[in-house]
């Protein structure tokens, strides 16, 4: 499980926390313990900065957790969720394709206050729907950027083969992640310093390339005064 922050396009990875399905299969305590411990660890780290995931991690027992430790946070629903509104009566989560719906105040499984927005956009087969104790368009806004991460990840396989990474032992292969989110954070800000530096904004081959793609693969020729200035601008 990692957890990363948006970055021009892709996003820095700041933490993970492992663990095996064998494991989880054996243990008296689900998965869930190993989702509170990474947020726990990282709490100081985020400060206001709001906390945004995806489906997997709309449950109950995390949402009280998160408000325990007053940690903002962004989340979108899993199907079939429920809520009602501060009397009590059920709410239907429902909106017109083309359409946005705020739903402000309500209840979560009857225990946990939170601002739903719901948006179905036209050429999209579903909604989608968030739930957050942000004002709900800000963190409708935020989860969008989640999107990034995503890219980040992949880029993680593609251009540093993260997921060919073959360990004995948990420790280790713990050490060669950890060493591979360095080395893509330290390629990444780099790379995009030098995107930056080399196309325009309205250039087309700046929004076809990601910084570290441009930086491991493209192999640009750039005399060394200029890559030295590159280097000074990204530290």
């Amino acid at each position: 499980m990692g957890l990363a922050t948006p970055y021009q396009g892709r996003a820095i990875p700041y933490h993970f926390v492992s663990y095996a399905s064998a494991i989880i299969g054996t243990e008296i305590t689900p998965r869930n313990r190993y989702h509170f411990q990474a947020f726990a660890e990282v709490k100081e780290l985020l400060g206001d900065k709001p906390l945004f995931l995806d489906r997997e991690f709309s449950y109950l027992e995390l949402l009280q957790a998160l408000v325990a430790e007053e940690v903002n946070f962004v989340i979108r629903l899993k199907l079939g969720a429920h809520f009602c509104d501060q009397k009590g009566k059920p709410i239907a989560l429902s909106v017109k394709k083309g359409e946005t719906r705020i739903l402000n105040k309500v209840f979560y499984m009857g225990k946990i206050f939170v601002n739903l927005i719901g948006r179905w956009k036209e050429g999209f087969n579903e909604p989608i729907w968030i739930m957050t104790n942000l004002p709900a368009e800000q963190g409708l806004a935020f989860y969008l950027q989640r999107m990034k991460i995503d890219e980040a990840f992949k880029d993680l396989k593609s251009l540093l083969g993260m997921d060919k990474l073959m360990c004995q032992k948990r420790h280790w292969m713990e050490q060669m992640v950890s060493l591979a989110l360095i080395a893509y954070a330290i390629g990444l800000v780099l790379g995009e310093t030098l995107r930056s530096h080399l196309f325009p904004e309205t250039s087309r081959k700046r929004k076809l390339y990601s910084g570290l793609f441009l930086l491991l693969k493209l192999k640009l020729p750039l005399p060394y005064n200029d890559f030295r200035k590159i280097h000074l601008l990204a530290l």
